[in-house]
Order: C-alpha cells, then structure tokens, then sequence
C-alpha cells in the first residue's frame, strides 16, 4: 500500500492535478467533511491557497460542499472519480483505490457512530495503551508494523495471564512475529501471509484503528462497528497459521 506522499503523487498523475489538489482529496476521503482551515491543517496547504484548491476539485466534481456558514467540502467517491482513468494508468490507478475506498467506506460508516480521531503518535500509542490497559476478556490485535512498545507489550502479556482472551495475528513478512510469540508466551499468535491493516477490538464494542504506522487512529466505541471488525478479524484469524515461541 502507498503511503500518503506516495498516494498524492499517483493522483496528481492519474487525475492531472497539483500536489495540493491531490493532498486536499486524500484528506476528504480520509477524515470526511471538513471545513476549509481543517483542510489548511491536514493537507499542509497554505491559507490563503485553500479556496482555490476546494473549488478546483469542485468544478472537477471531485468534491461536494455541504452547508453553508460554515461549508464543509467532502469527497467524492474514488473509485468512481478515478476508474475512468484506469486504462491509461492501470497500476497506479488499482493502487489508488484500493489505498483510498476503504478510508471513504469506513468514514461513511463512521458518521453515524461514535468516533474519535487522533493524529501524531504520541496521541495514538497513549490511546492503544488505554484500550489495553481497560480490557478485562478480550483483546484481538490485527498488526502489520509491530510499534508495540515494551510497555504495551508487558500490559498484553499480563492481561493474557489474568485469563482474557488475547489473539494477535500478525503479518508473515514481519519478524516481530517470532519475537511476540516469544515475549507473550500467554498470548495466541498466528500469522498470516496478507495484512494490510492494523486495528485492535477490546472487549464489546471498542476498536481502535492504527493508520499510518502509528501516525493516526481512528476510535470507536460501538458494538455494531466492533462487529464488523470481530468478523473480519475472524476470518483472518481462522486461516492463519499458529507461531510458537523458540524451544
């Protein structure tokens, strides 16, 4: 998966834009409506660019604007905005996205529950310490990074111990794998070949999702939310493979 800078350059490729333009769009389907200073901040653009950007995409119908006083821009939907382009830009148009409609569906889902974002990680590690530190019968980690810190990883190997139902599946190309399995004896680690995310569920209906190693978080507390994650979760688990510690 491209990361964002990565991601703003296939789209000033694929759609002709600048690099502003592709950075205000990316923060739309990441964050969802926002007014005009939001975008300033997320996108990195400059204040008194930030119009002229919106209202480029605008006239492009690659955003809508909702309200008035204040007006919040959204995104459009990107796999209809960019598959026109897919012939000329195959790859990158795929890589588009596929990196970009997950964020738009979960930001549509997420509008009408409870949810909290933070940015920096700092403000992502203290949360995910949070949520591990509350929970009392299960906590199920979907890792591909494995940013966990010694302290995180000591909170989940004694929540393990106290009888919660711990489960940690992690990416196959990481070797972090081996070292949790060895560090968490009381954990349930498996690993799986595929992992393009990373979120963890506590309990009944608390989710935390890590975006961009650690950077940002998305948090939920909903147990129709945590549901589908639980089943997502699920089916990953279900299919991996169970590691270890060394002898």
């Amino acid at each position: 998966m491209v990361n964002g800078y990565g991601l703003d350059e296939s789209l000033q490729t694929i759609m002709g834009w600048g690099k502003y333009e592709a950075s205000a769009y990316r923060v739309l389907v990441r964050y969802g409506p926002l007014e005009a200073s939001d975008v300033v901040v997320r996108a990195e653009i400059p204040n008194g660019r930030v119009y002229d950007v919106l209202n480029q995409l605008y006239s492009q119908d690659a955003v809508i604007k909702q309200g008035v006083q204040p007006t919040k821009w959204d995104a459009q939907n990107p796999r209809k905005l960019i598959e026109p382009n897919q012939r000329k830009f195959e790859d990158m148009a795929v890589e588009a996205i596929e990196a970009l409609e997950p964020a738009y569906d979960l930001n549509l889902e997420s509008q009408s529950h409870p949810a909290w974002i933070t940015t920096g990680i700092g403000d992502t590690s203290t949360k995910a310490r949070e949520l591990f530190e509350r929970t009392e019968s299960r906590l199920w980690i979907l890792e591909r990074t494995f940013w966990l810190s010694p302290q995180d990883r000591e909170i989940i190997q004694s929540k393990a111990e106290n009888g919660a139902d711990v489960r940690i599946l992690g990416w196959s190309g990481r070797p972090e794998v081996q070292e949790l399995a060895e560090q968490m004896p009381a954990a349930k680690i498996r690993e799986a070949e595929e992992v393009d995310t990373s979120f963890y569920l506590s309990d009944d209906g608390a989710v935390l999702i890590n975006l961009n190693q650690g950077d940002t978080a998305m948090i939920f507390h909903d147990s129709s939310t945590a549901k589908i994650f639980t089943e997502h979760f699920k089916s990953l688990y279900n299919s991996a493979s169970e590691v270890h510690p060394d002898a």
